[in-house]
């Protein structure tokens, strides 16, 4: 019993899956197009239908791209119950455009192992079909250049002629393989008669660069949209469209490798300029002072990827910072324009003549097709010495009773004016002042007189309080900048307070760091210049050189404590 219940369930798995078999067998799959043969550049549909449950990623239409444009895939499915029979119906509709006219064949298509029959479709010229009204909608390209050198812009003009109303469109870029590609410039819109027939054009420009050498064919650009169907009744206020699909004809360029030999930076253009600019424009320098320099590079057909960096050298009496480069493309005309800027603070440290050696740029000219130069001369500039601030802190002397001699002449002057009714008491004001000033004078030389006589028993460490005066309200000033990390501040003050230091009025602040020989302060300083002067700017930190100035302030006040000791007479001289 239980040996006849195994026989039949194998029996019936058995007859099961034959059954599923013959229904995989009884699977059919077709072809076909809707127009055949067909127009350059007119779209046709392929349709692949399958009477089958078949997946519906099993169409593959890759392959057409060898000799279609192959547009979107639509993908249908239908199901119908007839008498308890169920039937599946999927379809596939793929937009297809031949490029170029000939016979060409629609291989055979597997789904799922159910295969469709290869058949050839005719690509005929557009003359042979063409109506006596012309054609609704086509695309015309032009190259200006068949035969380009390797990353030489090439400029690509694409043309759609419209017959009737356009509801909607989208026009794609042409396509080649390595290269840059983009639209340059707006799209223009103007009417034209093409073969006694108005059509409405739109015009677009592209920009090719191509990154690669050889014979290559630009693909055309596709365009997608509707028009207006005017021939077909129209119903209430819905006008009818008509879908149509266009591709642009392809255009052929051969592309020349760099000429052997060449050693240079690759750059070929028909015109390239290099200029500077200068933030003072009296071209007026001074020691210790920063000026910005500004060079801009300029090339015509590239873009800014290709321009290289501008190689200027400097001499060592200049200190220089520059920021980072600026670079962008412009377009004029639907041609590029790459433009590079490079701006450098530089601080000249020595008084005098300074050269500049000149800076050049090769480039290859596409039209004499031979490398020439961009240069900027070689510049020579004369750096002056700083000019001095007068100290707040100084402390007043008797020749700042100076400008007081001045007032006899100024009396004097009134005095000469022409008489009015107060001539007598002006006069007597200027007697009197004339009398105090003789006053100031001898006691001036009475106290000058009394002075020069202590001095011959004084010390010269008695001169010492001004100095030091002077030396401690610059480092109160500066230690008040350290203390906000205020870098403009903090470079003014710093170097007020070593020139009192290196006892030299006149030198700049990278001069006053040279004579002291510190390459942990003149690091420092760097930095403080660079958080200045440099685009790239940091968060600077003044407590690192806050803590070298103490320390050499420290052991400044320690050389002068110990000179002044050996300066002094033993307290119990040696008898």
């Amino acid at each position: 019993m239980i040996k006849s219940k195994i026989i039949q369930i194998i029996i019936g798995l058995c007859l099961y899956t034959f059954c599923q078999l013959s229904f995989a067998q009884s699977i059919e799959v077709k072809a076909s197009v809707d127009k055949n043969p067909v127009m350059v550049d007119e779209s046709f549909i392929l349709s692949v239908v399958a009477n089958g449950d078949i997946d519906t990623n099993a169409f593959d239409s890759s392959f057409l791209m060898k000799d279609f444009v192959v547009g979107r895939t639509s993908v249908s499915s239908q199901t119908k119950m007839i008498n308890f029979k169920t039937t599946k119906n999927t379809t596939w509709s793929t937009v297809l455009i031949p490029r170029k006219q000939g016979r060409f064949t629609i291989p055979s298509f597997d789904l799922n192992g159910n295969k469709t029959e290869s058949f050839d479709v005719v690509v005929i010229p557009e003359s042979t079909s063409k109506t006596t009204n012309g054609r609704d909608l086509f695309i015309t390209t032009e190259v200006d250049l068949d035969k380009a050198y390797l990353q030489q812009q090439i400029q690509y003009t694409v043309k759609l002629h419209l017959g009737r109303d356009l509801q909607r469109g989208t026009l794609s870029s042409p396509t080649l393989e390595n290269a840059d590609i983009r639209q340059v410039g707006k799209d223009k819109e103007y009417n034209e008669i093409v073969e006694n027939r108005r059509y409405r054009i739109i015009e677009r420009a592209f920009a090719i660069i191509p990154q690669k050498s050889g014979t290559f064919t630009i693909n055309g650009p596709l365009f997608e949209g509707e028009l207006i169907d005017n021939s077909q009744q129209n119903f209430g206020f819905f006008n009818r469209s008509k879908i149509v699909n266009r591709v642009g004809p392809e255009q052929t360029i051969e592309i020349q490798p760099i000429p052997n030999g060449y050693s240079e930076n690759w750059l070929p253009s028909e015109y390239v300029q290099i200029n500077d600019e200068w933030q003072n424009a009296k071209n007026e320098f001074i020691a210790g002072e920063p000026v910005t320099r500004t060079i801009t590079l300029t090339a015509i057909g590239v873009v800014e990827e290709q321009l290289p960096e501008i190689a200027s050298n400097y001499p060592s009496s200049v200190k220089t910072y520059p920021d980072k480069a600026e670079t962008a493309t412009l377009e004029k005309d639907n041609t590029l324009i790459a433009q590079r800027k490079e701006s450098i603070a530089l601080i000249p440290n020595e008084v005098g003549e300074l050269l500049l050696p000149e800076v050049k740029v090769p480039w290859f000219n596409i039209v004499t097709e031979k490398t020439e130069y961009a240069i900027l001369p070689a510049k020579t500039i004369q750096v002056k010495p700083a000019i001095l601030q007068p100290a707040s802190n100084t402390v007043t002397t008797p020749e700042v009773a100076g400008p007081q001699k001045a007032s006899p002449t100024q009396s004097a002057l009134v005095v000469d004016t022409p008489a009015h009714i107060h001539t007598s008491y002006w006069q007597w004001l200027c007697l009197g002042l004339a009398i105090l000033w003789g006053v100031t004078v001898f006691a001036w030389w009475y106290h000058s007189k009394i002075l020069s006589r202590d001095s011959i028993s004084s010390s010269p460490s008695q001169s010492a309080p001004r100095t030091n005066e002077s030396e401690q309200s610059s480092w109160r000033a500066l230690e008040k900048a350290l203390d906000k990390n205020d870098a403009l501040a903090t470079q003014q003050y710093l170097e007020k307070w070593l020139r009192n230091i290196t006892k030299d009025r006149s030198a700049s602040l990278s001069l006053c760091v040279a004579k002291l020989n510190d390459p942990v302060l003149e690091h420092l300083v760097n930095e403080l210049l660079a958080s200045r002067y440099s685009q790239n700017r940091t968060n600077w930190s003044a407590n690192d050189l806050h803590k070298v100035l103490r320390k050499l302030r420290k052991d400044q006040k320690g050389m002068k404590q110990a000179q002044s000791n050996t300066d002094l007479t033993p307290l119990y001289p040696n008898t």
